[in-house]
């Protein structure tokens, strides 16, 4: 194989006390050489964590459908680190104020309502973080707990005609 075709990218930095780097590798590749429809590169994207002097090496292999020319090393990086976005914003809220892990609803309808009702209890709750009130407690358990008692406040925003932006 040809070396022209890798190219090499890294990006370091300290995250909670720990030094973190992070090399991706790219090669550019055809559908027909991965088996997969659509594939345009092949990444391997290399993490070293470095925490009270003990080194973590990790190696994860990605393939997009994405030329060269759309999506750098760096831009697949930064792809690749802003997947945890969501588990920041979203997820561990839901997690860590519902527990949602320890559900022990199976049913596929049923973790999707639960799931639809949660996210809406969540949104509400941003929401009423945004209006203009007395100061109380804003954090996410303690509203969804007066919600068990009285859950009326949650109904009545529920219930209110959309208002366009």
């Amino acid at each position: 194989m040809d070396s022209s075709r890798y190219r090499v990218s890294g990006l370091g930095e300290e995250d909670r006390g720990r030094r973190v780097e992070r090399w991706i590798i790219v090669r550019n590749v055809t559908p027909s050489q991965m088996g997969l429809a659509g594939a345009a590169q092949l990444a391997l994207i290399i993490r070293s964590v470095t925490e009270k002097g003990q080194t973590t090496t990790t190696r994860q292999y990605f393939v997009t459908s994405r030329p060269s020319d759309r999506l750098d090393p760096s831009g697949l990086l930064a792809l690749r680190r802003g997947q945890w976005g969501i588990e920041g914003i979203c997820h561990q809220c839901l997690d860590v104020s519902l527990h949602e892990d320890k559900s022990r609803v199976r049913s596929a309808s049923g973790v999707a309502v639960l799931g639809l009702l949660s996210r809406i209890s969540l949104a509400l709750f941003r929401q009423d973080c945004q209006q203009p009130q007395p100061v109380r407690n804003k954090t996410y358990p303690v509203w969804s707990g007066r919600l068990n008692k009285r859950p009326r406040p949650m109904l009545r925003r529920m219930l209110e005609p959309c208002l366009p932006p």
